[in-house]
């Protein structure tokens, strides 16, 4: 369910004024779904789903009470309250309160499109039955996912705070898999406006992919050079983003601490090609504008010409530290260059093409080290041409030795990663030399 900006506000205002609490803070959340599974070449489930949750949590002091209903005619909603109200009230004090924010000034966003939020049923079957018959004419099986939804997010607190931002986003997947079992191609997209999914060319490449990594060859596990595919670029991005905490720095446990004491910020640690930033109005990638807390969303640089520019910091441990509140980013956008992926593989001599990674697990978070395997076509790549199809690797590597690491960088573009569900992340193809894999693996 969708509400407008007026009548979130309304129905949080009408929570405010029956809250007890010394003070109090309301969000709501509604979505309209619409979703599409198919497998073994034909569609097998379809449906629509809407929601609407009243989130609140109560104050009293530095003591806090959360509780959450989906029901909101009068009673639910005092109930609701009086709930929250009586957990604030048996719960211990929270060491790391902090008073609630005041009005905030945010701007514009634009992370929602009427295109999306009017797609017909005519136009999402379209989309799939495009894969399927091409994949019955390819003699190839398809199974995958399609989502579009719209969805709101609003908030307000009893020291004036509102914000309220309506979004969309389309999704759509699909797997190849040849008959003989040994070829798999995949993509998964998202974007805020549907007509972004260029799917019959995602749909294309990935029959030509999973034909094209069938019977893969057994070669020798260890460092190679690497081209990462923006699917598997978007992972290492996106990890590497995860623990880029201030406070894990600051307290000696993290890869951007310094020995001795301190972090690594405005130290050169990465190859100079490495620019990496978040902005809530990319236009590949455009998000709301404020954090779930209600801090605004500005233009943030993590990392500039391989200098280690900001880590996030909350607003606890920015107070505790006399620093400046960094929240947690919306999207993450990775600088690339001028060449197609193509062109990348055309003009290297020796390397390892890696389509996407899968299962990825931390191993050492001090160095920031990960295990994850291959997945979905790696290929062996000589004198500017996909020569073969290698069998799968676990890899063990930091998404930091990879930005080390790097020889060259493609033209950016709007990724999804195995581990990054739909969170906006926009990177370029990524040639990094000496990426360890550390076995082979049976893996499809």
């Amino acid at each position: 369910m969708i509400l407008s900006e007026n009548e979130a506000k309304n129905l949080l205002e009408k929570v405010l004024t029956n809250s007890k609490a010394d003070a109090v803070s309301a969000s709501l959340d509604g979505n309209n779904t619409y979703n599409i599974r198919f497998a073994r070449n034909s569609i097998s489930t379809n449906g629509f789903s809407d929601g609407l949750t009243l989130n609140i949590t109560s104050y009293f002091g530095k003591k806090s009470g959360s509780a959450s209903t989906n029901k909101f005619d009068d009673i639910s909603i005092k109930e609701t309250i009086k709930k929250s109200e009586d957990i604030a009230k048996l719960s211990p004090e929270n060491k790391e309160y902090m008073p609630l924010l005041a009005q905030q000034n945010y701007s514009e966003a634009y992370n929602f499109s009427g295109e999306t939020e009017n797609l017909t049923g005519e136009q999402r079957s379209e989309r799939i039955s495009y894969i399927l018959e091409n994949a019955v004419s390819g003699s190839v099986t398809a199974a995958g996912f399609s989502e579009d939804s719209v969805s709101f997010n609003a908030l307000m607190n009893s020291n004036s705070l509102f914000a309220y931002n309506k979004a969309s986003l389309a999704s759509l997947s699909a797997t190849i898999r040849t008959a003989d079992g040994t070829g798999s191609g995949r993509f998964e997209k998202c974007y805020i406006n549907s007509g972004d999914i260029e799917y019959k060319a995602l749909a294309d490449w990935a029959i030509n992919r999973s034909k094209l990594s069938i019977d893969p060859a057994e070669i020798k596990p260890g460092r190679y050079t690497v081209i990462l595919e923006p699917a598997a670029a978007a992972d290492m991005l996106s990890l590497c983003i995860n623990s880029m905490s201030s406070r894990w720095a600051d307290e000696g446990r993290s890869y951007f601490s310094k020995k001795g004491g301190g972090t690594l910020i405005d130290e050169s640690i990465a190859s100079s090609m490495l620019n990496i930033y978040s902005d809530p109005a990319d236009k590949l990638a455009p998000t709301s504008t404020f954090s779930y807390s209600g801090e605004p969303l500005n233009k943030t640089i993590w990392f500039e010409n391989g200098v280690l520019r900001n880590l996030h910091r909350n607003r606890f441990w920015a107070e505790k530290t006399s620093q400046p509140s960094i929240p947690y980013p919306a999207n993450v956008i990775m600088q690339g260059g001028s060449k197609s992926l193509d062109e990348m593989i055309l003009q290297t001599d020796e390397a390892i093409l890696v389509t996407r990674f899968w299962y990825i697990r931390s191993v050492d978070p001090r160095t920031m080290l990960f295990t994850g395997l291959t997945r979905d076509g790696v290929f062996e790549i000589k004198n500017g041409k996909i020569t073969r199809p290698v069998k799968n690797f676990r890899f063990n590597e930091s998404p930091m030795d990879v930005f080390k690491n790097i020889i060259e960088l493609g033209k950016t573009e709007k990724a999804v990663g195995s581990e990054t569900g739909d969170y906006p992340l926009v990177v370029p193809p990524i040639k990094t030399a000496d990426f360890n894999f550390s076995s082979l693996s049976d893996a499809v």
